[in-house]
């Protein structure tokens, strides 16, 4: 019924480990399945894809930085003063990253590493006797997990002064293949590709691993993201239609219960092995963590229904005079990445810029109400954005957010939405090895 990862410490089988001091296009297509045998089989062929789910958790991709560092480049967060922050978190607080910043070069080594551990299974696969009803998840898991890795290496290096979006990855690929910057509308439109066929491809109802409600899910933001509202609000709409998934009404368990009704997909932490170490390292106060949250956001929450609000009076908390988010507390949390609440605004705005505000209040007025919130009467695109800045706080949207909605004054440094400044950076040492790759500047 929703995606779930469990992740399970079994990559030693199949050398699926994430080794970030690498350059992406240095790992040979060999040494991201040390063992080429392991993929001439079923049971190879789904323990490579435990492992390529396993990679997503890692700290520097959905384990936390993925959402983290996109709060550092809008300042809704601010430095706890009880925790150490690093070079390379000032460097994106204060908008000057580097070619060498550790946050940004891991999070590519990583995600090139993970699209090339899902295209060396979409390329194994045909070539391992099953019958479809094992084929077709296999292939759809990879599918998925591609097109959302690509997506967001796209929206954080994508850069729309240019054109030029990211490398383009399909196949495995090794130091020889020194990819180019793919337009940004051929990355959108292989992202789209992969996760239609994804939804054909994947089964219904699975607890512990991608569904086709998923895929639509994800294609639902991909749209938005593109501004193909009726595509969005279309897919968006399957995914409330089929029934599978409501609003819970205990907020914290989208977090902290590790089945619940509104999960859509996420990662789950065991007693073994968390998948939200680095975001309790960010945020949890009994970690000393790094980020309290800004002024400027506890000021948007109080200015737009304060102690009425429940994702306020539940996930935030004054001690000694300083704001705390307690929304990453648990050790062994849950880490949602995407939810029924999230499927219900992106259709709220498809709707409403589509024209059919009726229909785009009533689907603010389901996050609203389970706030705590009073429905409200009319709708603007304020009110959209401040719903749904405040439904996914934290949860790596807001940043990405201004800048679909090209905000002018982004950040403490009140940057336009497309200054280089709010780019990661291609890593230096790929720049020195691809000539073919060319550098976000100003």
């Amino acid at each position: 019924m929703k995606k779930i990862i469990g992740f399970i410490l079994i990559l030693t089988a199949v050398g699926l480990v994430v080794m970030s001091c690498k350059k992406i296009i240095e790992k040979d297509p060999k040494m991201v399945i040390s063992d080429q045998t392991a993929l001439t089989t079923v049971e190879g062929l789904q323990t490579a894809i435990i492992g390529t789910y396993n990679a997503l958790q890692n700290g520097d991709l959905y384990g936390g930085n993925i959402q983290a560092c996109q709060d550092m480049l809008t300042n809704n967060v601010k430095p706890s003063g009880e925790g150490n922050i690093v070079y390379e978190e000032t460097q994106m607080l204060e908008k000057n990253m580097s070619p060498d910043n550790r946050l940004s070069a891991s999070f590519w080594s990583n995600a090139y590493y993970v699209v090339n551990m899902a295209n060396s299974i979409i390329q194994a696969a045909p070539g391992v006797d099953m019958d479809s009803s094992v084929a077709n998840p296999i292939l759809g898991e990879c599918l998925f997990i591609r097109a959302m890795m690509t997506f967001d290496l796209l929206r954080y290096i994508g850069n729309q002064n240019t054109g030029m979006g990211v490398p383009l990855l399909t196949e495995p690929t090794g130091i020889e293949g020194k990819p180019s910057r793919a337009p940004i509308e051929d990355c959108y439109a292989q992202i789209i590709a992969d996760l239609n066929q994804a939804k054909d491809l994947l089964p219904e109802s699975n607890e512990s691993r991608a569904t086709r409600w998923a895929a639509y899910a994800l294609l639902a933001r991909v749209y938005f993201y593109h501004g193909d509202y009726t595509l969005a609000e279309e897919a968006a709409t399957i995914v409330i239609n089929s029934g599978k998934f409501k609003l819970d009404t205990s907020l914290t368990s989208n977090f902290y219960q590790a089945l619940n009704a509104e999960i859509i997909f996420a990662m789950m932490s065991t007693q073994t092995n968390t998948s939200c170490g680095t975001l309790n390292n960010y945020y949890r106060k009994a970690s000393n963590g790094k980020f309290s949250p800004a002024p400027s956001l506890i000021k948007l929450f109080t200015f737009t229904g304060g102690t009425q609000d429940r994702r306020f009076t539940t996930f935030f908390t004054n001690i000694d005079g300083k704001w705390w988010t307690t929304m990453f507390d648990d050790r062994y949390m849950n880490v949602p990445l995407i939810r029924l609440g999230e499927v219900y605004l992106t259709r709220a705005e498809s709707r409403f810029n589509l024209g059919n505000t009726v229909g785009a209040l009533s689907d603010l007025n389901q996050t609203r109400r389970r706030a705590g919130l009073i429905d409200t009467l009319t709708i603007d695109p304020n009110q959209i954005y401040y719903e749904r800045s405040k439904e996914l706080v934290f949860q790596g949207d807001n940043f990405f957010n201004m800048k679909r909605l090209q905000k002018q004054k982004i950040s403490d440094d009140q940057l336009p939405w497309n200054d280089v400044r709010l780019m990661y950076l291609i890593p230096q040492r790929e720049m020195d090895v691809n000539p073919n790759l060319v550098q976000n500047e100003p």
